[in-house]
């Protein structure tokens, strides 16, 4: 497992947060834009179905789905990969830092190391094994 595929799951999963507030913000709108409801015929030339809503929620949900089994695989892999690591430090940065996506502060907060040892543990890992 490559340091790119372990970044790739928190990219993965920022992406997803985007993906999700775009498609619940699709959810809440109905899609027909506003007209003046005064009983006059006025308004955009016609009206609005509101399909292409419909397909960009659709095209969405194919999205998400999509990212949701890569980065299940992914994460998958790398803990897997992570399991074969002996040094238990080594697989407690690289598992906060890469697989549950926490930045250096907090993993050096929960390993109880110093942010400079998380960061000497992820270069020094991806150096030697690479």
């Amino acid at each position: 497992m490559t340091e790119k595929e372990l970044k790739q799951i928190g990219v993965n999963k920022r992406r997803l947060v985007q993906l999700k507030a775009k498609y619940e913000d699709l959810c809440g709108s109905y899609g027909i834009s506003a007209v003046q409801s005064d009983g006059m015929p006025h308004g955009m030339g016609g009206t609005q179905s509101g399909m292409a809503t419909v397909e960009e929620k659709v095209d969405l949900e194919r999205m998400i789905s999509a990212l949701r089994n890569e980065n299940r695989k992914l994460i998958e892999k790398a803990c897997d990969y992570v399991k074969s690591i002996p040094d238990g430090y080594i697989k407690a940065v690289l598992s906060y830092r890469y697989i549950h996506c926490f930045d250096i502060v907090e993993t050096a907060a929960v390993v109880r190391l110093s942010m400079w040892e998380c960061e000497q543990i992820c270069k020094v890992h991806f150096n030697n094994v690479f």
